[in-house]
């Protein structure tokens, strides 16, 4: 269990003083300093509690813009502040002991749709599935994936350059940036895009903050090319840092987003964003393979993924008994059969994805002739073909409930969700 947060004196006399400065400024916002707010802002979905000195609900850009400048004063140098969307991270990244910055409340508009360019406009306070309900009729959808999309706004997914369940096909958050409207932390404003060299070369001889970034990341991107291309892990997810590996992008163009999307807030606030539309798959399948062991499931993983899967996910026994508990089971339960020696002890979750059905047969053909003409030590006792959008989603939606699952454990001892993204080549999962 979380321990009870201390009860705790009103905010310190800077932020007293910062906060009734705000508001003579003209900020627009909501100001609360109440203990209740306090409290609800002192978690989020991580197991760190940090109650925050305040929490300011932004109405617009503008007031954005009045929070970093006055924090830019001298007497205010020592305010510390955190961006936060929906608060579904899971390592307390929206946590702060200073003044929490809620992008939800009021700048959660959907600002424009180009269904003919692909593309979106909006504010970081837009949740992802408010975003793909609005453009589902246009048969689009944003494709980064992670459980928590009925909570998780854009602001928060780009702060955290997150993905999940997909990201073998869709890539990360990042690769779904095309735009960023940012305020930096001295209370500039800047319209972040990808530049050419001749536009980069422009930015860079800027007399202000702006240019002054610019000649900053090129002189880090030039001088310190060895140390980056020595350190940073070879990972198609590697989210940890600042990604100075792609600061130029396949066409040589300079792109600040791709220090800002998983900067959590540190470099500056996000409050518009312009993102890919993707058209949705058509079709899908996908296949549930059991095995004797766990440890069988995860040495397939990396042989899985070279399939052309648009998805893979590990399940292990103890999910799986938990699963067959819940009502979830009724729906997924023909797709998980007993084998003559019992419950299968670990299943690989693989979906296939494609614009049509002979595509997708295809696809599916080439997939059961690998698992068919394997080797017979890959410890697999067979696997179940769930096709259509309602089967996929059914199986996928136990997928999600697992944390949830390991919570309803009977007895006094249970799991408690900390560490939940480990990096490790597929390959190597199993060692």
């Amino acid at each position: 269990m979380i321990p009870r947060l201390q009860s705790r004196d009103g905010p310190a006399s800077p932020y007293i003083d910062f906060l009734s400065e705000l508001r003579l400024r003209g900020f627009e916002g909501d100001i609360s300093q109440r203990q209740a707010d306090r409290v609800v802002f002192a978690t989020d979905n991580s197991i760190y509690q940090v109650p925050p000195q305040a929490v300011v609900f932004p109405r617009h850009e503008s007031d954005v813009v009045r929070v970093a400048t006055l924090s830019g004063e001298e007497r205010f140098r020592s305010i510390t502040f955190t961006p936060r969307g929906g608060g579904t991270g899971t390592n307390g990244q929206s946590l702060t002991d200073g003044i929490a910055v809620d992008l939800s409340r009021h700048m959660n508009a959907i600002l424009e749709i180009n269904v003919e360019e692909g593309w979106a406009r909006v504010q970081a306070g837009v949740v992802k599935d408010q975003l793909n309900a609005a453009v589902l009729k246009h048969g689009l959808f944003f494709a980064p994936e992670l459980s928590p999309s009925n909570r998780a706004t854009i602001g928060g997914m780009i702060a955290t350059d997150a993905s999940g369940q997909g990201s073998i096909l869709y890539g990360k958050t990042r690769d779904h940036v095309l735009e960023l409207g940012t305020v930096l932390l001295d209370g500039t404003s800047w319209h972040s895009r990808p530049l050419t060299p001749s536009a980069f070369d422009a930015v860079k001889h800027r007399e202000d903050r702006i240019g002054a970034i610019h000649r900053l990341l090129d002189r880090i991107r030039v001088d310190d090319a060895a140390l980056i291309a020595e350190r940073f892990p070879k990972l198609n997810r590697c989210v940890t840092g600042y990604d100075l590996v792609h600061l130029c992008d396949h066409r040589g163009d300079f792109d600040l987003n791709s220090v800002l999307c998983g900067a959590e807030g540190s470099l500056a606030f996000v409050t518009e964003a312009k993102i890919r539309l993707t058209p949705i798959p058509h079709c899908t399948a996908v296949l549930n393979i059991r095995y004797d062991s766990f440890d069988a499931a995860l040495r397939d993983a990396g042989a899985l993924m070279r399939l052309e899967a648009a998805s893979s996910e590990t399940i292990d026994a103890k999910v799986l008994g938990l699963a067959r508990q819940d009502a979830i089971w009724l729906a997924v339960k023909d797709y998980f059969p007993d084998d003559p020696q019992g419950p299968a002890q670990g299943v690989n979750i693989v979906e296939f994805l494609a614009d049509d059905e002979a595509e997708l047969a295809a696809k599916l053909v080439r997939v059961e002739a690998a698992l068919n003409s394997g080797t017979t030590d890959t410890g697999r006792r067979g696997y179940t073909v769930a096709r259509g959008e309602a089967a996929a989603t059914a199986i996928w939606s136990m997928r999600k409930k697992s944390v949830g699952l390991l919570g309803n454990m009977q007895g006094e001892r249970r799991p408690m969700p900390f560490v939940e993204d480990t990096v490790v080549p597929p390959e190597r999962l199993a060692d």
